[in-house]
Formats: structure tokens, sequence, C-alpha cells
């Protein structure tokens, strides 16, 4: 099972302002808890004690907030990055002598995925996105021709399904070393740029699509509607 867990706090939250001029976006509270509050429980449900925290934007006020992890049952080390990094950018900062696989969450998510089920993909996988499905419904009718003129299927106002990002990443031993020895410090790198380059070097990659609760609460009204000012969009 994981040992290590590594949450991304360093994002401006631009789409959350004026809530965000003030606080850090991983601060905002979802009922009684900040959503990173929530993420570090989560983490120690499945036994994960150390946590690397990632910080830029407001970073002391995120850093004297958690402080030292203790009142959460963790021990946190924070990754200070002097600019945006991206998600593998950060990863080429944790310490230069870490050599395991870790859990990687995105700062803004509140999410119950079982970390059991990327933990054993890992096994085959090098990396391993969490997948979410969401229906897009389209307000007019759609035609199909199969290359011809010929109407073949009339579907009126479909609802087209897809699976997104879930911004939970199982990554392994393996890719943390290829981080290491292939991205330099504090260069800008996000994970569709790691996915090309692992994909480029024969690695293997994997998503588990969770079915459970998820909330990605990088926007206005995703915020609204997850603290009850607003229609539920999940």
């Amino acid at each position: 099972m994981f040992k290590y867990g590594f949450i991304m706090a360093g994002g401006q939250g631009k789409r959350l302002r004026p809530l965000t001029a003030a606080i850090p976006k991983p601060l905002l509270p979802v009922g009684d808890k900040p959503i990173i509050q929530l993420i570090i429980e989560h983490m120690k449900d499945f036994g994960i004690v150390d946590i690397f925290v990632s910080v830029n934007y407001k970073k002391e006020i995120v850093k004297s907030f958690l402080r030292d992890g203790s009142r959460y049952g963790v021990n946190i080390t924070y990754i200070e990055e002097l600019e945006r990094t991206g998600t593998a950018g950060s990863l080429a900062l944790l310490p230069d002598d870490f050599d395991d696989k870790i859990i990687v969450s995105n700062g803004d998510l509140i999410c119950d995925v079982d970390y059991s089920v990327i933990n054993d993909l890992l096994r085959e996988y090098d990396l391993v996105l969490t997948g979410i499905e969401r229906k897009v419904p389209i307000d007019f009718g759609v035609l199909k021709m199969n290359g011809s003129p010929e109407l073949v299927d009339w579907e009126e106002k479909p609802k087209l399904k897809y699976t997104i990002n879930g911004g939970i990443y199982g990554i392994s031993q393996k890719v943390i070393t290829y981080i290491r020895e292939n991205i330099p410090k504090h260069q800008y790198i996000d994970m569709p740029s790691l996915w090309r380059m692992m994909k480029d070097n024969g690695m293997r990659l994997a998503v588990h699509v969770h079915t459970g609760s998820w909330h990605d609460v990088g926007r206005m009204e995703d915020y609204m509607a997850l603290t009850g000012n607003g229609e539920d969009s999940d």
C-alpha cells in the first residue's frame, strides 16, 4: 500500500476569486473543514501518514494552518515552488533520496476514491490516472451518415459520455526516478506532458474509473453547489 501522499496546494485559484484573494483555495471551507484537511483525512484513512504538500500562492497561510500535520495524525513536509511548476514539475522537487511510489492529489478535490485499487494497478502499470465519467447533453439532434450521404441514425438531444481526468494519480517508483533524472527542478511540466513522455519511453499507463463521490472545487459554481449555495452539479 502507499506510504506517501502528495497534495498540490500551490495554485492561485483564479476561478474562485474574490474568495481566493484572501484565502488560498485548499483552505476554503466545506462544512466545518477546509478542503485540504478532508484530503489529508482521506489519505490517513488508508494509512498514509507521510504527506508532501506543494505550496506557492499564499504559502505562509497554508503552512501556518497545517503546520507539521501532527494535529491530523500525519507528518507534513512542504515542497516550495519558486514559481508554478505543474504537477509533474512539483514531483521533481521531491527530496533527492525519495525512492518510493506515491499517491498524488490535486488540492481542490473532495473524493472517496479507493487508493488501494490504484495501488494494486501499480503492480502492472507505471502510472495510474483516476477517471471520472461525465455525461454532456447535446441540445440538437445528432445525425450519423458513416461517410456517405445516407442517413444511418438520428438521435435527438443525446447525452455523450466522457471519461475525464479526476486529478488523482498513482505514481510508481520507476516514474519518480525518471522524473528526477529527466525533469530539471523548477521547470513547468504538467501531467499531460508527463503522460506523453511516459508513453514515448515505453511505460505502461492505466486509468482507474472511479464511480463514487467526486467533487472538483475549482470553479465558483461548483464550490457554491458543494457548500449549499447552489444546485449540486454532480
